[in-house]
């Protein structure tokens, strides 16, 4: 698997991207991915649905993907009989053979920034095996370098996927407002680098893909700012991603919206 060239590439992205910051005993080996991933499909896979439909969610940290848009993409997909995979950093650190080790030793709180090597390697290797079937998956990873969405791109055209993307687009000074308890992960400068990744993957499948739908929120409004080809997304998520004045909108009320759009189309 690994001596695929395309795979080496990914696998240096991600561990540039995301070091490993645990011991060198507790570091996972590429031997080990294999049997780790064989586990982890077989536990994703039950009862999934494969329908080839992907939703991707992402936006900076903080602006409301997990706890907003995520809620809205599920209530869609109940509505349409749909039961996609989520696939998401942070559903992979319990398979860490040294998960218990890495938690006792640096603390639960710790265990993200500490197995995020390993959680983002898995992410795509499982993306990986999952999109060969065809399996529904609701992807809440930010939008990466051209390079590795090219790959994720090809991907998807393989498996005859039917992809939405839904990102909010929010300023680090925003963002950095609601990370306080994650300022270890999660800084001014991170956020920064998010927008620069962003607006190059944006510029990407504006070339490449450009009628793929996206759906974009902001943190101040209830309706998208912008739902249509994402070749014309760019300009709009720079603008909203450069205000920097904090958002008044109750989270409630912008949550239960972006259901009720999704839902009653």
């Amino acid at each position: 698997m690994f001596e695929n060239p395309t795979f080496a590439k990914v696998i240096e992205y991600m561990k540039l991207h995301w070091p490993s910051r645990v011991k060198e005993e507790w570091q996972v080996g590429f031997s080990e991915y294999p049997l780790i991933l064989a586990q982890i499909l077989n536990d994703f896979t039950s009862n999934a649905t494969v329908k080839r439909h992907l939703f991707r969610i992402t936006g900076p940290s903080g602006s409301g993907k997990t706890t907003q848009i995520l809620p809205a993409v599920e209530a869609y997909c109940n509505q349409h009989d749909l039961h996609p995979i989520l696939i998401a950093a942070r559903r992979f650190v319990e398979y860490h053979p040294h998960y218990q080790e890495i938690k006792n030793y640096y603390g639960e709180v710790n265990l993200r920034k500490n197995t995020d090597e390993f959680s983002t390697i898995m992410m795509f290797l499982t993306l990986t095996e999952l999109t060969k079937k065809g399996y529904d998956i609701i992807l809440d990873v930010a939008l990466l370098d051209p390079e590795i969405e090219a790959i994720l791109l090809k991907m998807l055209k393989m498996g005859n996927y039917q992809a939405l993307i839904l990102m909010v687009a929010a300023s680090p000074v925003v963002t950095e407002h609601f990370l306080k308890s994650r300022a270890w992960r999660h800084t001014k400068e991170t956020e920064e680098e998010f927008i620069r990744a962003t607006s190059h993957a944006l510029k990407f499948y504006a070339n490449n893909a450009s009628d793929i739908r996206i759906i974009l929120w902001s943190v101040y409004d209830e309706l998208p700012i912008y739902d249509g080809k994402i070749k014309n997304a760019l300009e709009i998520f720079k603008k909203y991603s450069k205000r920097e004045d904090l958002p008044q909108k109750d989270d409630d009320a912008r949550r239960i919206a972006k259901i009720k759009y999704l839902t009653t189309g």
